[in-house]
């Protein structure tokens, strides 16, 4: 046998050995395959707990195999790898260097020490694949940049790839695009207001933030969706089973009496046999929680605050990661039951172990800012490959749900092969916050100054009127002239029609929305079989059901009804910019949630049309037309949104805060 063949020998070995499954594997080659001709960056999504290690492990070897046969007997060829940890802590490095100890060709490193690794470590042997670990770090002010890696394979090392690895890479993708937005409409702002030290500052973080987006084009980066096996217990799992409680803004607050907290409590009491409960709280409030806890019977010795130099915790409160599972193995032996505090800003990545999650009870998650911060937490700790699916899970509903959906597309769209089309990405991500109501998929940059544009949507105005018409979509040529006679009005139903019709017969579709220059005039709102009579869907004024009878019996009662609380402004919208707003019910529309009506029946849509005197038809829509603007309400929504005056300054915000504050 050859040197060659020896050493591939053992590097296949490790490939198909008891360390690495099979759809870890797979992963690892559809990634590895990505890398091919011009393709220098690709983003591996890998659910929470699913194995991104061993898919780490995985390229680690298939980089070493595809070395020619004179290379790989190289010995000081062997580096030829760098692993980066986002994160500074030296417990993930230590982690991963443990994970990854079988490849003999990779270097473990983090991007304090990367120019370090790199000078020390490939000493005359640059790296050929760089990986990239929890890349979802990267996507705000204070977290890891990237230009310094792209700068290195730019103008150093031009035949390196590289791979992003998260189970919530969406900020990294996105992130810097969107602050360099933000950061333009600070400048500009500013310029209005003659700031020129804010022009200035705005205008360098807006050039630097855009060398860290890991979209940068000429990398021609690709995107990889890894599937798990059936043996995997993640959050869509946890939904279909219904272990998903949701928190809303009135039960979220863990030192307040709700049916939930107490549900909790009770579960947790009447749990027989070994067994602990995850509690996330926000900062400052971990103390209170534990006092909370001892009120309900739990005795002091079993609670633990995770965490250092927690605000309001003693010191001799704190209770580090390590020394609660040492904690929890001696619990296991005499069967009693913990509970572990945790406050929001507390690192994710943590890898309990199959034995914690087979025992874990419930968890507890106040989070309310992003998807990603949502499932980063308790919920995503509690997935991975083990048997418990009967642990509960109170937390964000419409952020897991949110995830959820953006996990079946991924599966269906890349999974197979990897995905280029990242406008298109974007597009559906937006479509999805906005249909779960979530803040967004993740926390990028805050900006606060002197005169910034105040919060909300505060230039308003009134509805003028609205009509209710049947959509006859499988018509080609429909008078609704019957119905009005206003231009905009018949524009806006021909162009909702050609959203049904443009590629044909009508089809059923869950990220329906308005394209092209439709989309910055006309607000839709599709309700499906979910959003129409749901009460868990209802916002302030009901259902969609029952809001659209509310604001049209308004109308027809000549009381005023404020435009921009029609449209419902999200994800950076503003009523200012659209004329008209539809509410289009459908039996071609369907909701993505995992509920027991995801479509409207033929019988919902008589209903409405019965309600409006219009013909039967699959659909129906009633459309808002914008009226006069509303100087009073506008001027009363400034005051009260104005700020006291300070200094422009640029700020960032935790990757898990509670609270997010967008311009």
């Amino acid at each position: 046998m050859n040197k060659s063949t020896k050493l591939r020998q053992l590097v296949t070995a490790i490939l198909e050995g008891p360390s690495l499954h099979s759809h870890q594997v797979n992963a690892a080659q559809k990634t590895f395959t990505a890398l091919e001709s011009k393709v220098r960056a690709v983003v591996t999504a890998a659910e929470m707990q699913a194995g991104k290690s061993g898919i780490a492990l995985a390229l680690c070897c298939l980089q070493r195999l595809s070395l020619s046969n004179e290379d790989i007997c190289d010995r000081k060829q062997l580096k030829d790898t760098l692993y980066l940890v986002t994160m500074p802590d030296t417990a993930l490095r230590d982690q991963a260097e443990e994970d990854l100890k079988q490849a003999k060709n990779v270097v473990v490193s983090n991007f304090i020490n990367f120019e370090k690794a790199l000078e020390n470590e490939f000493k005359g042997n640059p790296p050929k694949l760089i990986i990239i670990d929890e890349c979802h770090y990267g996507s705000n002010v204070a977290a890891v940049r990237y230009s310094k890696i792209f700068d290195y394979l730019e103008q150093e090392n031009d035949e390196c790839k590289v791979v992003f690895i998260s189970a919530t890479p969406f900020g990294a993708l996105y992130g810097a695009e969107t602050e360099y937005e933000e950061l333009m409409e600070l400048k500009q702002e500013a310029q209005e207001t003659e700031n020129n030290d804010l022009v200035k500052e705005a205008q360098e973080a807006a050039e630097n933030i855009l060398k860290d987006s890991i979209l940068r084009r000429d990398f021609n980066t690709r995107l990889v969706f890894h599937k798990t096996s059936d043996e995997y217990y993640g959050v869509r799992e946890m939904l279909k089973n219904g272990m998903v409680k949701g928190l809303e803004s009135e039960t979220r607050n863990f030192m307040m009496q709700t049916f939930e907290r107490d549900e909790l409590i009770k579960q947790f009491l009447n749990h027989e046999g070994m067994g602990w409960s995850l509690v996330r709280v926000p900062p400052g409030a971990a103390m209170e929680a534990k006092h909370l806890l001892i009120e309900k019977g739990i005795p002091a010795e079993s609670i633990y605050i995770l965490g250092n130099s927690l605000s309001g915790v003693p010191e001799d409160e704190h209770c580090s990661i390590e020394r609660f599972k040492k904690e929890f193995d001696e619990a296991v032996d005499f069967e009693d039951k913990l509970i572990a505090i945790t406050v929001a800003g507390a690192r994710a990545g943590i890898n309990f172990g199959a034995m914690m999650k087979n025992n874990l009870i419930s968890t507890w998650d106040s989070t309310v800012a992003s998807v990603a911060a949502v499932v980063q937490a308790n919920v995503g700790r509690a997935c991975g490959y083990h048997g418990n699916n009967t642990s509960t899970h109170y937390t964000n509903l419409n952020a897991t749900e949110a995830y959820a959906a953006i996990l079946d597309h991924l599966e269906n769209t890349c999974s197979e092969h990897a995905a280029s089309d990242f406008d298109g990405l974007r597009e559906f991500f937006e479509d999805v916050c906005q249909e779960y109501q979530v803040n967004g998929l993740d926390v990028g940059l805050t900006i606060k100054y002197k005169k910034r544009r105040p919060i909300g949507d505060v230039e308003t105005y009134k509805v003028d009127s609205y009509v209710a018409v049947p959509g006859k979509l499988l018509d080609e040529n429909v008078d609704y002239n019957y119905y009005t006679s206003d231009p905009l009005l018949l524009s806006a139903i021909e162009t909702i029609r050609r959203e049904f019709t443009a590629k044909g017969a009508p089809s059923v579709k869950g990220s329906r929305a308005m394209r092209g220059k439709a989309k910055n005039w006309i607000k839709a709102h599709w309700v499906n079989g979910d959003s129409y009579d749901n009460p868990e869907k209802a916002r302030a004024d009901g259902t969609q059901k029952e809001k659209t009878i509310l604001y049209t019996k308004m109308l027809d009662e000549k009381e005023y009804l404020e435009f921009n609380r029609v449209v419902a402004a999200g994800s950076g919208e503003r009523s200012e910019d659209k004329s008209v707003v539809a509410a289009v019910f459908s039996t071609y529309n369907i909701s993505r949630r995992k509920v027991n009506k995801t479509m409207m029946t033929r019988e919902d849509v008589a209903e409405m049309c019965d309600y409006f005197g219009i013909d039967h038809d699959d659909t129906m829509m009633v459309i808002y037309k914008r009226g006069e603007y509303d100087l009073e309400r506008s001027l009363l929504k400034k005051e009260h949104n104005q700020l006291p005056d300070k200094k422009g300054e640029l700020s960032d915000e935790s990757h898990f805060s509670d609270v997010v504050e967008h311009i």
